[in-house]
C-alpha cells in the first residue's frame, strides 16, 4: 500500500489506523479470471445484460478486428468459447447502451469508422449507429443496424435524456474536427429520436456547440435535476456540460484546467479521463481525473461545498505521475471508474494503465483525508488496460471489475492481449459477518431462517446435523452465482434451480443438466452431481440447497446395524446462538410416540425436527424430519388425510438395498390392512442418495389436489424397508420433506 497525496506524518499514521479494523487489515484482493487471450487487438470492454433479467456478460471489441462480440460470464456458464457475434464494424471506437426501443431488452449503441488515428481519421467516417436486440435470438443472427448521423472523427458518444425525457438523446462527442487538424474545435452534436423509430434513415441533428472543446478524450454522464449531464475531460480541462432548462440554453461550467506543465514538452495538456466519487452523502465529494490526454498524471478535484456542482471551488491534487511520455507525447493512463468496492458507503476509484510495465495493469485509489487530498492506493492488476468495466460479475453482493488490453496500432500494443475478470475478494471477511441464513433452537428443533433463493446477496452454507459421517448443510446459492461439486457431493433442492453440463456418457457429448425442487412424479432420481468443471451454477432464481458431504466415495453399501450405536452430531458453527449448538439430537422409537399395536416393539424410529421459514414474511417453506426402520420393517401404510404438506423422501441409507416407497396407483384406492395384500403395492425402491418424486395427486395446472379442508390428496402408500439375509440387521435411514402446499407447484 503507497499513500499518495502530501500529507504530515501523524496523518498518514491515523491513515493506517482507519484502514485497520475488526477485521484485519484493509487489502484489496482480487482473483483473475482469464476470459481471452491472444486476441488481435483491444480498446473497450463494457458490462451488458441482455435485459434486467438476464445474466451480466461483457462486450468487447478492438480498433482493427471489426468484430462486437459478446461474453457469456464465466461465473455460471459451464461451456468454453463463449463469446457471441452481435455485428462487424470498420474501426469501432466506442459504444454506449439503452432501451431504445422501450420493449425491455437492451439495446448497443456504437461509433465506427474512425481512421488509422485521430490525425489520420477518415473524413466519410465517425457514424453512430443503434443495434436492435433481436431478443431470444441474439446468437442467431447479426443484430439489425439503425444508422444515427455521423462527424468525423467521432471518439465518444452518450445516449441519455438531456433536454427532455420523453425520447432519447444522444450527444456525439468528436475527438477532432476534419483529418489533420487537432487545433480547431469540435463540434458537439445532438441528435433526436425520430418518430419512426424503426424505418427512420438517421435522426435529426443539431450542434449544438462548435467553438468552445477541443481534443474530447471522455466523458461521464449523471443524472441532475431529471436531466441528464455531462462531465467531459477535454483540453480545456474537466467541465460540466448541460442544458438550463430555464434559460433554454446549454451551459459549460469549469471545474479545472487540468495538467498545464507538459503544454511545452508534448503539446498535450488539460484532462484526458473523470469520473465522479461519493464519500458518505456527498454524491460528488471528489472528481478523480487522468491528465492530460493520454496522460501520465492522475488528480483529483476536491470541492469545498456538499453534494452540488454549483457555486463552488475545487483544490486539484496530484495523487501520481506514471512515468514519462513517450515520443508522441503520450502517458499511460487511459481510464478511470469511481465504485465502492469494498461495501463502505464510499468510492474508490480504479486507474488503467495501458503500459508498457511498469506503468501497466490497474491501481486502485481510496480517500483517506479528502480534505488534504490524501488517498492510499494498491496495485490490483498486472495485466494491460485500455478500459474498465465494472459490476457484480460472481452475484456476491461485491463488485468486480473487468479490463482488455490496449493494443491500437498507432499509439501502443500491448503483449497478448487479452479480456480478464477480476473477482473482488478483499471485502469478503466484513461481509461474512452478516449471515443471511439464521438458525435458532424452538423447542426440541432447529429454526432455519432464510433469503428468499433470488434475492440473496451472496454464499453461504451452514453445516447443522452428522449422521454417522454424513453431514448435512443449508446452502444458499445467489443468483449467476456456482459452487464447487465432487463425488462426495450430493445435492437436494429446496428452492430455485441448479444446472450444469455433463458428458460423462457414452456419447460424450454434451449434456445440460437441471434440477428443482422436485424430480419427476413416483419416479426415484439421484442427488449426485456429474459435472464436466466440477461445479453447479444458477440463474435468475438462485438456489436454496441441502447438500450432503460424505467423508469419501464408496460403493459399498452403507449399513448401521446398530441404531444406538450411531454417531450423530451437531454441526452447527460456533457462531451460532449456544442453546442451538447445544441441542442434541436422537432417533427415539416411535412406539414412544404411537401405542398403537402395530409400532409396538417395532424397530422404526424418528428423529425431530428442522423447520426451514422466509425471512421475509414468515412464510414457512417446508419441515424435515428423520426416520429409521430395521430389515422387513412396514413403516405404516397412510394417505395423510389429516394433513396439509406435501412430502417427498430422500434415502441416506438403504441398509438392505431393497428399501422404498410402496404405494397404491389411485388415491381413490381404498386401503384396509386385513384384506389389502402386499401385492396390490407398487414398489419404488429409494437407493442410497436417491430422491422420491411426489405421490400426492396433482391437477392440470400442475398444482397439489386439495380436499375441501385443504388437505393434500395421495394415495396409499407406507416405506417399506427391505431384507437382506446376509446381515442380522441393517436400517433405513431417510428424510422427509413436508413441502407448504401452497408453494408445491411441480416446475414444468
Amino acid at each position: 500500500m503507497d499513500i499518495v497525496a502530501a500529507a504530515a506524518d501523524e496523518i498518514i499514521e491515523t491513515s493506517h489506523n482507519q484502514l485497520n479494523g475488526d477485521h484485519g487489515s484493509y487489502s484489496p484482493t482480487f482473483e483473475k479470471k482469464l476470459i481471452e487471450e491472444n486476441r488481435y487487438d483491444g480498446y473497450w470492454v463494457e458490462a451488458f445484460q441482455f435485459d434486467n433479467q438476464s445474466v451480466i456478460g461483457l462486450i468487447a471489441f478492438g480498433l482493427n478486428s471489426e468484430e462486437i462480440n459478446f461474453y457469456q460470464n464465466p461465473s455460471i456458464t459451464t461451456q468454453s468459447g463463449n463469446r457471441t457475434l452481435i455485428q462487424k464494424f470498420n474501426g469501432p471506437v466506442a459504444m454506449d447502451q439503452a432501451d431504445i426501443t422501450g420493449d425491455g431488452l437492451n439495446d448497443i449503441l456504437i461509433c465506427f469508422q474512425y481512421g488509422n488515428t485521430m490525425l489520420d481519421s477518415d473524413p466519410e467516417g465517425g457514424k453512430i449507429v443503434w443495434l436492435e436486440n433481436p431478443g431470444r435470438n441474439v446468437d442467431k443472427d447479426l443484430w439489425k443496424m439503425h444508422y444515427v448521423g455521423r462527424s468525423t472523427a467521432m471518439h465518444r458518444f452518450k445516449v441519455g435524456h438531456f433536454t427532455q425525457t420523453k425520447r432519447w438523446e444522444i450527444l456525439g462527442l468528436p475527438i477532432a474536427s476534419k483529418p489533420y487538424d487537432l487545433v480547431s474545435a469540435v463540434p458537439i452534436l445532438l441528435f433526436r429520436q425520430p418518430d419512426d423509430l424503426l424505418n427512420a434513415t438517421e435522426w435529426p441533428f443539431e450542434i449544438i456547440d462548435q467553438d468552445f472543446f477541443h481534443l474530447i478524450h471522455d466523458a461521464t454522464r449523471f443524472n441532475n435535476d431529471q436531466l441528464d449531464s455531462l462531465l467531459v475531460a477535454s483540453r480545456e480541462g474537466i467541465n460540466w456540460f448541460y442544458f438550463n432548462q430555464n434559460l433554454n440554453k446549454w451551459m459549460i461550467e469549469n471545474i479545472g484546467h487540468g495538467e498545464q506543465e507538459q503544454k511545452q514538452q508534448t503539446t498535450y495538456y488539460g484532462s484526458g479521463g473523470i469520473d465522479f466519487g461519493r464519500v458518505g452523502n456527498d454524491s460528488f465529494a471528489y472528481l478523480a481525473a487522468i491528465e492530460p490526454f493520454h496522460g501520465n498524471v492522475i488528480a483529483v478535484y476536491i470541492k469545498s461545498m456538499d453534494n452540488s456542482l454549483k457555486n463552488i471551488y475545487w483544490n486539484r491534487y496530484i495523487l501520481d505521475i506514471y512515468g514519462y511520455p513517450n515520443e508522441y507525447g503520450e502517458g499511460s493512463a487511459h481510464h478511470l471508474v469511481c465504485a465502492d468496492f469494498d461495501k463502505d458507503g464510499d468510492y474508490e476509484f480504479l486507474v488503467a494503465l495501458r503500459g508498457p510495465s511498469p506503468n501497466q495493469g490497474v491501481f486502485l485509489y481510496k480517500a483517506i483525508d479528502l480534505s488534504r487530498g490524501l488517498f492510499a492506493k494498491w496495485k490490483v492488476s498486472e495485466d494491460s488496460a485500455a478500459r474498465i468495466a465494472v459490476a457484480d460479475f460472481d452475484y456476491d453482493g461485491l463488485l468486480d471489475f473487468a479490463t482488455i488490453s490496449y493494443s491500437v496500432p498507432g499509439y501502443y500494443i500491448a503483449k497478448n492481449p487479452s479480456i480478464n475478470i477480476f473477482y473482488n475478494r478483499f471485502a469478503q471477511k466484513k461481509l461474512q459477518a452478516i449471515n443471511e441464513i439464521q438458525v435458532v433452537k424452538q423447542n426440541n428443533d432447529l429454526l432455519f431462517k432464510v433469503p428468499r433463493s433470488n434475492k440473496a446477496s451472496q454464499y453461504q452454507t451452514l453445516p447443522f446435523i452428522t449422521i454417522d459421517g454424513i453431514t448435512l448443510s443449508l446452502e444458499i446459492l445467489p443468483p449467476y452465482s456456482s459452487r464447487h461439486v465432487d463425488n462426495t457431493t450430493y445435492i437436494k433442492v429446496l428452492s430455485g434451480r441448479i444446472i450444469w453440463t455433463d458428458s460423462s456418457k457414452k456419447s460424450y457429448q454434451p449434456v445440460n443438466h437441471s434440477r428443482t425442487f422436485l424430480f419427476k412424479p413416483r419416479t426415484a432420481a439421484s442427488l449426485e452431481i456429474h459435472s464436466d468443471n466440477d461445479r453447479i451454477a444458477t440463474g435468475s432464481e438462485g438456489a436454496l440447497l441441502i447438500v450432503f458431504e460424505t467423508r469419501d466415495k464408496s460403493n459399498n453399501i452403507h449399513r448401521i446395524e446398530d441404531i444406538q450405536k450411531i454417531l450423530i452430531e451437531n454441526s452447527l458453527p460456533e457462531y451460532s446462538p449456544q442453546d442451538a449448538r447445544k441441542l442434541t439430537f436422537q432417533f427415539i422409537r416411535y412406539d414412544q410416540y404411537d401405542s398403537a399395536q402395530q409400532f409396538k416393539g417395532l424397530e422404526f424410529y424418528n428423529m425431530k425436527g428442522f423447520r426451514i421459514k422466509f425471512a421475509d414474511n414468515d412464510e414457512q417453506l417446508c419441515y424435515m424430519q428423520m426416520w429409521a426402520a430395521g430389515q422387513g420393517v412396514n413403516a405404516g401404510v397412510h394417505n395423510h388425510a389429516k394433513d396439509f404438506f406435501c412430502e417427498t423422501h430422500v434415502c441416506l441409507i438403504n441398509g438392505s438395498g431393497q428399501g422404498g416407497i410402496h404405494y397404491l396407483n389411485d388415491s381413490k384406492e381404498d386401503y384396509d390392512p386385513l384384506t389389502t395384500p402386499d401385492s396390490v403395492f407398487e414398489k419404488l425402491i429409494v437407493p442410497s442418495f436417491y430422491e422420491q418424486g411426489p405421490l400426492w395427486e396433482i391437477d392440470a395446472q400442475n398444482k397439489p389436489v386439495l380436499r375441501n379442508d385443504s388437505t393434500v390428496v395421495y394415495p396409499w402408500h407406507k416405506w417399506q424397508a427391505g431384507i437382506d439375509r446376509s446381515f442380522n440387521q441393517s436400517y433405513d435411514v431417510w428424510i422427509v420433506f413436508e413441502f407448504n402446499s401452497q408453494l408445491s407447484t411441480l416446475p414444468s
